[in-house]
């Protein structure tokens, strides 16, 4: 079983190969480093001050805020999206739910290469991160992001609280794009529901809304408020378990698939 199930989402990496994710994954990745590294060089004089005493945490944060409130579910409507058009676009659901492997085998696989590509992102961004700041210090050295001195252990927690708060909202636009054959649906119901995240962000029961969770799990100052790291995981768990039984009930159960 392992072996096949193993087997079976190799293949679905073979697929990944021949479709855009590769390139959208590296692109994402580097589009909020460079930029940056432009506002760095270009603005000195407004932007030194902030770097003085935690120069490579102020730029892991700086780089970051942009990435997990917009880029990174931006990213994930779009991957998972695409992910799944390659059968829809290739009429082969049909002749996939007609081959001899199970369906969790088939919901599995494909969610696998989703929530692979999802921390690849992240690895890459972390990576063109660091090679952003060492840039940056080799055209102004006043910045102060020396190769000795980088932070890893903040990059580490930044990223792994992040990818934590992002797991439910991959799983449920996975469910929407399976559920739609129409590339635009899951794309505009994803969007719909980030933004509607992004206006409701003071309600009081925000909490249960797992687009935001990505959002919370780095702009919440945790050293003051310890107690709201406790929630957001706790809800984020939550929200990822609830959010994979649906979507695999909900698809094993449908009259037609594919």
């Amino acid at each position: 079983m392992n072996t096949k199930f193993f087997a079976n989402t190799t293949a679905e990496f073979i697929k990944t190969k021949r479709s855009f994710a590769l390139w959208l994954t590296i692109l994402a990745a580097l589009f909020i480093p460079a930029i940056n590294v432009v506002i760095l060089l270009e603005r000195p004089e407004m932007l030194l001050a902030k770097f003085e005493q935690t120069p490579w945490l102020t730029f892991f944060r700086f780089n970051w805020k942009n990435v997990a409130a917009v880029i990174l579910p931006m990213y994930i409507i779009l991957i998972t999206n695409l992910i799944v058009q390659i059968e829809f676009r290739n009429n082969t659901w049909k002749q996939v739910y007609a081959s001899p492997r199970s369906f969790a085998d088939i919901f599995f696989s494909k969610l696998v290469v989703i929530q692979v590509l999802v921390p690849f992102y992240m690895l890459c961004f972390d990576g063109f991160v660091v090679l952003a700041g060492l840039l940056v210090h080799s055209v102004n050295p006043a910045y102060r992001l020396t190769a000795s001195s980088i932070d890893w252990n903040s990059l580490l927690m930044i990223s792994g609280r992040v990818y934590l708060g992002c797991l439910a909202v991959s799983v449920i636009q996975y469910w929407l794009s399976l559920r739609f054959r129409n590339f635009v649906i899951p794309l505009g119901l994803g969007l719909g529901l980030w933004i509607t995240g992004i206006v409701l962000m003071d309600w009081d029961k925000i909490i249960y809304y797992p687009y935001v969770y990505s959002t919370f799990m780095f702009f919440i100052d945790f050293d003051k408020e310890p107690q709201q790291l406790v929630v957001i995981v706790t809800s984020s768990i939550a929200a990822l378990v609830l959010s994979v039984s649906i979507a695999y009930y909900d698809m094993k159960h449908r009259p037609e698939r594919g």
